[in-house]
């Protein structure tokens, strides 16, 4: 049995949410290829990194993450911190010959992601970029049935991400509300992920027209916890938000298929509302992660009486649910997405074939993300090769 080192940067919960997976892929998988060791963990506040390294389960620790990426014992670096560090640590890492899985957006903008790629593929390093939901054994079906023609050709997408996680103007600043650390807000922290569905099962984005709006324009500083964990005291100072709430774009893929993208992090009633809705000549295909073990497909072939959506539960026929489970209908959870894109890291480094989804495709991503800050800036449609 091999081991494949992980070397992990940030301590906050998607850091533990990697550990986790980290833990359960020999347990859902087996131990070959590799089995994924936890070996060093880079956290810029001492005391939290001692605590997490006991809970977490790593060997070591450091405050330093440019000692993580040098460490010899160090084999893949895996990156959970804030989104302005990505490029620096992934660069680094992708030119001392290590393998580099970063969590979404994969940078702060399309040059840096480019300049991430080209490192990367200077080296000939494996990547892997955490758009986690890819991993779901229902959407990697609906890719299946959308490549063998099952529903003809895509005509329109349609997809939504809404969470009403800040809905309450109580709910406090964290560095996602930055533009500094984090971007461009909801359209880079959750937008990204309907993004990648598109691209997972349609096809690039060549051109995009988009508008947004900030409705919650200042939050309390908090006092305790962090990101999505803060809490702030009824007397707390407000703070300016400063990217935007809510966004919509139209888009244009590469085959002609039309697109509509929205996406809000205070949409009222909403807890996971992540979506698609893919329209083709022959059918079509339905899906949101709050049912993420559940498939619609609607067949225009079939007799006109009996037209309409079915149901497909999860089963084995479907990718890596058969590790799990014989029987159809047992559900998976968000972790699982985890321990899926665990596991395909390390196949993909112990096989030298591509990880997917790779950096190249998360420059992609951010290509996109671009061209719709410049289309609201701008007020017109952007090609998505006007940036990056």
């Amino acid at each position: 049995m091999s081991e494949v080192r992980i070397g992990l940067v940030g301590a906050g919960w998607m850091g533990r949410a990697h550990a986790t997976a980290y833990k359960n892929v020999p347990l859902v998988f087996g131990s070959e290829p590799a089995v994924p060791a936890l070996e060093m963990l880079a956290e810029i506040d001492a005391d939290r990194a001692e605590l997490a390294v006991e809970s977490m389960g790593f060997r070591r620790w450091t405050t330093d993450w440019r000692e993580l990426v040098n460490d010899p014992d160090v084999d893949v670096v895996d990156i959970t911190a804030i989104n302005n560090v990505h490029a620096e640590i992934a660069i680094a890492a992708a030119e001392a010959g290590k393998p580099v899985y970063c969590e979404k957006p994969l940078a702060m903008n399309a040059p840096e992601a480019r300049a991430m790629v080209e490192a990367a593929e200077a080296t000939g390093v494996t990547t892997l970029v955490g758009f986690n939901y890819l991993k779901i054994p229902s959407v990697g079906y609906a890719r299946e049935l959308i490549r063998s023609g099952e529903i003809g050709e895509i005509t329109q997408f349609r997809g939504t991400y809404d969470q009403d996680l800040m809905t309450d103007p109580r709910f406090p600043f964290s560095w996602r509300l930055d533009r500094k650390l984090g971007g461009s807000g909801v359209l880079g922290g959750m937008a990204s992920h309907v993004l990648s569905f598109a691209q997972f099962l349609v096809g690039d984005i060549v051109e995009v027209c988009g508008h947004s709006g900030l409705f919650v324009k200042e939050r309390p500083v908090p006092t305790g916890g962090t990101g999505h964990t803060a809490r702030a005291p009824d007397d707390a100072p407000m703070r300016e938000v400063e990217n935007d709430d809510v966004v919509q774009f139209l888009a244009r893929f590469d085959n002609d298929a039309l697109g509509f993208i929205e996406s809000s992090r205070i949409g009222t009633g909403r807890k996971q509302w992540l979506t698609f809705e893919i329209h083709g000549s022959k059918g079509a295909l339905w899906f949101t992660q709050e049912r993420m073990n559940e498939l619609m497909l609607y067949r225009h072939t079939d007799p006109p009486a009996e037209r309409g959506y079915k149901n497909i539960l999860t089963n084995a026929e479907q990718p890596w649910y058969g590790a799990y489970h014989p029987i159809a209908g047992n559900e998976l959870g968000y972790n699982d997405q985890k321990v899926i894109e665990a596991r395909a890291l390390i196949e993909a480094i112990s096989s030298g074939e591509p990880a997917e989804p790779d950096f190249r495709f998360g420059y992609r991503n951010m290509q996109a993300l671009d061209a719709v800050i410049r289309s609201i800036d701008e007020r017109r449609w952007v090609r998505t090769d006007e940036v990056g």
